[in-house]
């Protein structure tokens, strides 16, 4: 019996990046044969006072920084476009060859590499636990610990690390709003309660969050829960994102194994076959 590779034929996923991060997600979707849509949840800025990047990268230069952790492709982006603004591109590169530099997963260790930084450790699992695997092992007490990312993040991964014992301090290098578009929610809540999306896929905890905000503009969240449960299906990028959407009590239908959207899309073209 000849297997086929399950598809996302005829379906529209979704995706809730930030505007101008979707396109290669959208082509992965259409080379799948599934309909990509877009509705971005989370709107990047940069930081308008750099000054606490300056002071990051006097602290990396003095070589007492432990570990310097990267989340996200934007928090690399972000922190040397920082840099960059204060003329210490040079020096950042320098103090991070001083620190144990983790990136939480292959594409944020292609992006530091891609800015001449030599990434130590990508752990298995791309997510927050898996990085804290690590970190137990490693015995991280009494350690300093830095976390360029956004202003928006949870402070889950700060509040583990630090009752570990560590010194952790997250270094805000962007801010993350929530877009402003009327007519895109507009358009989005109208396509949502007509059944012309069949998935949303969340990447983050954020994004979940803020998808909900932008909806519940338009309704009560108990109807939204109604109307979620009805007619889409709900993907989770990692158990992060997972339990935010827990949090709004919204149904998680799939979660990959591998916190990557290619492994995300191949999940739920699976989880389609057996409904």
């Amino acid at each position: 019996m000849v297997q086929t590779t399950p598809t996302l034929k005829g379906k529209t996923i979704a995706l809730t990046r930030p505007t101008g991060q979707a396109e290669e997600a959208g082509k992965l979707i259409e080379a799948k044969n599934g309909i990509p849509y877009y509705i971005p949840a989370i709107e990047i800025k940069p930081l308008s006072n750099p000054e606490l990047v300056k002071h990051f990268i006097t602290e990396l230069q003095t070589g007492t920084v432990d570990y310097v952790i990267l989340m996200s492709t934007n928090g690399v982006k972000h922190l040397f476009d920082a840099a960059q603004s204060i003329n210490q591109t040079s020096a950042l590169q320098d103090g991070l060859a001083k620190s144990f530099v983790i990136g939480v997963g292959p594409r944020t260790a292609q992006e530091l590499e891609a800015y001449g930084v030599h990434v130590d450790l990508v752990p298995e699992k791309y997510s927050s636990e898996g990085l804290l695997e690590i970190l137990t092992a490693k015995d991280v007490a009494g350690k300093t610990i830095r976390i360029p990312r956004t202003t928006s993040a949870a402070p889950t991964l700060r509040n583990q690390l630090t009752d570990m014992g560590a010194n952790v301090q997250e270094i805000h290098v962007y801010e993350s709003s929530l877009p402003i578009d009327e007519d895109l929610k507009n358009k989005f809540y109208e396509d949502l309660t007509n059944g012309r999306i069949d998935a949303i896929l969340f990447g983050s905890g954020l994004s979940a969050k803020n998808i909900f905000k932008m909806l519940t503009e338009k309704t009560f969240l108990d109807q939204l829960r109604n109307l979620i449960a009805e007619k889409v299906t709900i993907v989770a990028i990692g158990p992060t994102t997972a339990q935010a959407l827990k949090e709004l009590n919204i149904k998680v239908d799939v979660i990959p194994k591998d916190y990557l959207f290619e492994e995300a899309l191949t999940a739920l073209a699976k989880h389609w076959t057996k409904t």
